[in-house]
């Protein structure tokens, strides 16, 4: 049986933050359009808005450490970029 790594984790943290992310975005739609009405949390964005947000920082590192050359960069800084501006959204409460 082979050792499990720290890049293992840390690739299994950012796919675990993806899929409660769109969990999360399944039932803020069901709410918010009221086809089902999952939870009082899942009433506006913010919830989704921190997932997605929470979500885009973690693949930005993933992308910084795993990746070389250009890639590393633009993909990190884009990720990261996504991250920044749904920060400012939950900052300045958009709903």
């Amino acid at each position: 049986m082979r050792r499990l790594r720290l890049k293992d984790i840390f690739t299994f943290i950012c796919t675990l933050a993806v899929i409660i992310t769109s969990i999360i975005i399944i039932c803020t739609f069901l709410t918010i359009y009221q086809f089902y009405i999952v939870g009082q949390m899942f009433n506006s964005y913010f919830l989704l808005q921190l997932a997605t947000a929470i979500t885009m920082v973690l693949w930005s590192i993933r992308f910084f450490i795993y990746r070389k050359g250009k890639e590393r960069y633009i993909y990190s800084g884009a990720f990261m970029l996504i991250a920044i501006i749904f920060m400012f959204f939950i900052v300045n409460l958009v709903k």
